[in-house]
């Protein structure tokens, strides 16, 4: 299917996007001491999960604040 603007928040927030399940398996298998699978070794996942911006937003009652910093060397 299609992702749209506004469709991708809401699957990422009910917790459906796809970065996510990936960094835990990716995580449980350093964690393991396993190998890693070759989809995490291929140039296109390093390039896909490369976030040169990154930003989280935590909304509250009293209002919304923007939080995070570099993920990668040459982020912001």
């Amino acid at each position: 299917t299609q992702v749209t603007h506004l469709s991708s928040p809401v699957q990422v927030l009910s917790g459906q996007g796809a970065e996510r399940p990936l960094q835990g398996l990716r995580q449980a298998a350093l964690a393991a001491g396993e190998p890693l699978p070759e989809i995490f070794l291929d140039p296109a996942y390093a390039q896909a999960t490369h976030f040169r911006l990154c930003t989280l937003q935590v909304r509250s009652r009293e209002g919304s604040w923007l939080l995070r910093g570099p993920l990668v060397p040459d982020g912001y």
